[in-house]
């Protein structure tokens, strides 16, 4: 059976789906997926909240294409006023998910490179889908979003930038240089001697 037009996969707060009767149809078979997951740890301390992800599953040779767009928001930290701020992501993405057993015989599949030639050293490099048959976006969603964060992230062109220590900048003592200029005050020579 190939792609029935209007169906779609509507996983909630799930990342794993069972690809076991797209595998068992034919090359070219798609499937659409919809995934929603209020809260999505990305590390330790990042988490992604409001995660909605449109994909499309198409069956290849001995794997699954996925393409996907991503989108949501990570709580992050301005690196000019140190102030936590919501970061929206938007990201498309393709992956590939490598079969490791034969959806029909249960045989273990050896792992090949895009060229066809088997190969154990990337295999720990891919995703692939477990021996049950389940898919698991988890992982490459992760990372995904994980790559669409800024390196320095700032919450926009009306940040206030680093907190004052006080508001006359005439004062001594204020300022975000402050401690620089009195370290440069006791570093000067002496002119009277």
């Amino acid at each position: 059976m190939t792609h029935d037009e209007g169906r779609i996969v509507d996983l909630q707060d799930d990342t794993r789906l069972n690809v076991a009767s797209l595998l068992m149809e034919p090359v070219g078979s798609t499937r659409d997926v919809e995934l929603t997951i209020p809260e999505f740890p990305l590390d330790d301390e990042l988490v992604a909240r409001h995660v909605e992800m449109q994909g499309r599953l198409t069956r290849l040779q001995d794997q699954i294409l996925v393409s996907a767009h991503a989108t949501g928001h990570v709580q992050l930290e301005c690196v000019r006023c140190l102030e936590p701020y919501d970061q929206p992501f938007d990201e498309d993405f393709t992956e590939q998910f490598f079969q490791t057993v034969d959806v029909r015989s249960g045989a273990e599949l050896t792992p090949k490179t895009s060229t066809g030639v088997e190969d154990d050293d990337d295999e720990d490099l891919r995703f692939s889908i477990d021996e049950n048959h389940q898919l698991d976006f988890g992982e490459s969603l992760r990372q995904w979003i994980l790559l669409a964060l800024p390196m320095r992230p700032t919450c926009g062109d009306a940040c206030p930038g680093p907190a004052m220590t006080s508001s006359d900048e005439n004062a001594p003592g204020s300022g975000s240089f402050a401690d620089l200029a009195r370290l440069l005050e006791d570093m000067e020579p002496d002119a009277s001697a």
